[in-house]
């Protein structure tokens, strides 16, 4: 059995080789959902009988580990050294990309952020970060 959770969150960053205008700080709305996949609990009187897993713990997993990390809070890629420089000094949330934080670099991100609270029992399978309700990226894992 295959479920999802979405959740949003507010955040900058800034793609300093970029030809377009994601050259400048900007920021964003973005969108993560989470697919997860699971044997459905089949354990009577378990709280999660019928279920994969809770979607609350899900949601709880994703918020305590990318929402509350990222929002309002800026990516910026470490070989970006002025703007690194400029948003630690001026951030509380900074996430600092081993690549300039595109989508594709956020959803791995994120991904790697959720895969080590999740149940022994349940698999990550997908991860998609939409930077914009038009362009996201999918990440399944290495």
């Amino acid at each position: 059995m295959i479920i999802s959770r979405k959740i949003e969150l507010d955040y900058g960053h800034t793609l300093p080789n970029s030809f377009s205008f994601c050259n400048q700080l900007h920021g964003h709305r973005g969108i993560v959902v989470a697919t997860v996949e699971g044997k459905i609990i089949d354990r009577e009187g378990d709280p999660q009988e019928g279920m994969v897993m809770d979607f609350k713990f899900l949601n709880d997993i994703m918020m305590k580990h990318v929402h509350d990390v990222l929002d309002h809070g800026f990516a910026v890629w470490k070989n970006d050294h002025e703007d690194l420089a400029f948003i630690t000094k001026r951030n509380k949330r900074v996430v600092i990309t081993d690549e300039p934080p595109t989508a594709e670099c956020l959803a791995k991100w994120a991904f790697n952020q959720i895969i080590p609270h999740l149940p022994e029992n349940v698999i990550l399978k997908n991860l998609r970060w939409y930077e914009t309700p038009n362009n996201w990226a999918d990440y399944e894992g290495e």
